[in-house]
Parts: C-alpha cells; structure tokens; sequence
C-alpha cells in the first residue's frame, strides 16, 4: 500500500461524524473500519498472534477488547492492523469517558452553542493556559497537553504586514473545519483563512456529565489537518454551569490515553 493510499485509509478509519446525546446513556456514533460509515456499534478482525485473529462487536466487546490488550495483543499485525488496535481502543475509552457518570446534568449551558461554526476566542487556545498568559509570557505556560487540540500553535507572534491587514477575518470554525493563522490584535483574536495552512476538523460533538458536577458538558472529537499532519484523534472536553462563563475544561474530567501506541 502506498503512502496516500494509506493516509486515505487512517482517515476513513478515524473519521467519525456528528453525534448529540444529552442524557445520561449517552450512545456515540463511531466510524465503522475501512468504510468510514456511521454507525453505534461495529465488528473489527483483529491479529492475535502471527496465526491467530479475533472478531470483537465494539462496543459490547470493549471489556474483551481490553483484556487483550493487557496481554500484549496490541502490537501484532500490520501496520493498518495496529492502527485498527488504536482506533478501537480509542471508542471504548471514549465511550467509557462519556458513560462513567450515570446522573443526568442538572444544568445545560453547552448543547445550545454551534460548536461546528464556534469562534476560536470561545475556546481554550491552550488547555491550561489562558489568553492573558500565553500572550505575556508562554514560556510560563505548562505544556500542551497529549491528545488535547492545541490552538495556540496557529498563532502569529510576528507584526501583520500593512497590506495584509485587509485579509484579517473573525477567527472561528466553518462546517466544522478551521484552517489559517490567528493574530491578536487590538480587535481580538482575528484571522487570515489559507485553505492550505494547517488546522483542525471537528469530526463529532457529544454531550454529557464527564466529571459528575450535575453541569452538562460538551466533547469535541478532532483531528489535525493540514500539510504534514498525521492523522490522530484529539479530545477537547468543555464545561460551563452558566451563560456568563467562558468554556474551560471541566476539572476532574483528564481524558484516559492508554492504549497501544504506534512504533
């Protein structure tokens, strides 16, 4: 398989579309292996050993799934194979996140905002790092953390040429896709589209209570985009418990990233 073949089939198998549960069983859609179909459950063929595979249905297997991985079962296979370990670790980890707290939120202050068309000043640009912070002195940020979307990598510090200024835009999400580079200006937060520059796609969003504060939370599934991105799936958790609070992540919600890894 060639290289762009193989990116085509990491996309399909990490592309997952919209979703939106606000109750408390809160059921996901994934992207069904090879096809990209959207669907709630699926079968995956996986390689045990050098001669021997196994079928899981995730995610009613996902216990099974992970007892395999325990054993060490993750690493076998090509590299698609392992890909496909990764992608169906993921969905359960996923779908554990969502479910681990069985109340259902007593306030909802997130599953009325657009987060497919949301402004980029909305959102953590670096989680754990607020704008006045990274702007002053970013070094004094702590890093980025793993698996999280990290906006603050599109950011400019170098001065806007003159003639530039007349491309700058309002620094926000279209159809679920932001590609360009943002400038802090005495406006805010603006930007310059490039469709060839990197970004993110948001791939769903899903609602739920994920640290059991009765405050609905949104869960935002991306990738990058972009030359040189490698295909990964990036969790972004946002919580607000009124209409006056900015998005923060909601404490006590550290999304778990165990699982087999990519050589």
């Amino acid at each position: 398989m060639n290289k762009a073949a193989c990116y085509l089939v990491l996309g399909i198998i990490l592309g997952v579309q919209g979703s939106a549960f606000a109750a408390a069983s809160v059921k996901p859609f994934f992207s069904a292996p090879y096809t990209g179909k959207k669907v709630q459950s699926y079968e995956i063929t996986l390689p045990l050993s050098r001669y021997e595979q196994e079928t899981f249905t995730i995610p009613q297997d996902c216990s099974k799934l992970n007892s395999r991985l325990l054993e060490g079962d993750g690493h076998w296979g090509s590299r698609i194979e392992r890909r496909l370990w990764i992608k169906a670790d993921d969905d359960c980890r996923y779908l554990n996140f969502l479910q681990k707290y069985s109340g259902q939120a007593d306030k909802d202050f997130v599953s009325n905002y657009d987060f497919y068309n949301a402004k980029i000043a909305d959102l953590p640009l670096r989680p754990g790092c607020d704008l006045n912070l990274l702007l002053r002195n970013p070094a004094a940020c702590p890093p980025s953390m793993p698996g999280m979307p990290n906006f603050s990598t599109f950011m400019e510090s170098m001065p806007m040429h003159q003639e530039r200024q007349k491309e700058l835009e309002d620094c926000r999400f279209e159809n679920g896709v932001f590609r360009g580079f943002i400038y802090h200006t005495g406006m805010g937060l603006r930007c310059i589209r490039d469709a060839k520059a990197p970004g993110y796609r948001i791939l769903s969003v899903d609602f739920a209570d994920v640290n059991g504060d009765k405050c609905q939370d949104a869960v935002l599934r991306m990738m990058p985009i972009g030359r040189g991105a490698r295909p990964s799936l990036l969790i972004l958790p946002l919580t607000r418990c009124s209409e006056e609070e900015k998005f923060s992540l909601p404490p006590g919600s550290d999304y778990p990233r165990f699982g087999p890894q990519m050589d």
